[in-house]
């Protein structure tokens, strides 16, 4: 009886440690994005004007491709035609939101659940596609975190 005591005692004590120290050490993994383009390539915006705070949007182009691809799995919560024709697109995992701007045609659902890599939809080669990447409460770069490479103005 007092082996199975002290069994479960320490069941009871180490598993909520072990448990601890797995969420601990997996948050502190740097976050990659996968490129939404398998052969693009991406700028900084260049407009007239400047945004204050500046715009952290990330224009990406692609000559060959035209499948737009999830940048991690995540959940699709938008799904709607903008005011040029196009389609955006946003996914959601944990606190961030990818927003995609550019689509001619969505080939997944609100609420759909996708894997970085996924198809999202249909791009036209050779035109610009806005991606965004958001928190709770702010735009965010995305460069840093994307598996190609996007330079910033100057490089």
């Amino acid at each position: 009886m007092q082996i199975k005591f002290k069994i479960f005692f320490v069941i009871l004590f180490f598993l909520p440690v072990i448990s601890q120290a797995q969420n601990i050490s997996s948050s502190n993994q740097k976050l990659v994005l996968t490129c939404p383009f398998e052969h693009g390539s991406g700028r900084e915006p260049r407009e007239a004007f400047t945004w204050d705070p500046p715009d952290q949007k990330v224009i990406m182009i692609s000559r060959v491709d035209s499948i737009i691809r999830s940048c991690s799995s995540a959940t699709v919560v938008k799904v709607e035609p903008a005011e040029d024709s196009t389609c955006e697109i946003v996914i959601n995992i944990n606190n961030l939101y990818f927003w995609y701007h550019g689509l001619i045609k969505p080939v997944v659902k609100r609420g759909q659940v996708v894997t970085a890599g996924q198809s999202l939809g249909i791009y036209t080669f050779g035109t610009e596609l806005e991606f965004r990447m958001y928190d709770d409460e702010d735009m965010k770069d995305p460069r840093a975190l994307l598996d190609c490479k996007v330079p910033k103005a100057g490089d």
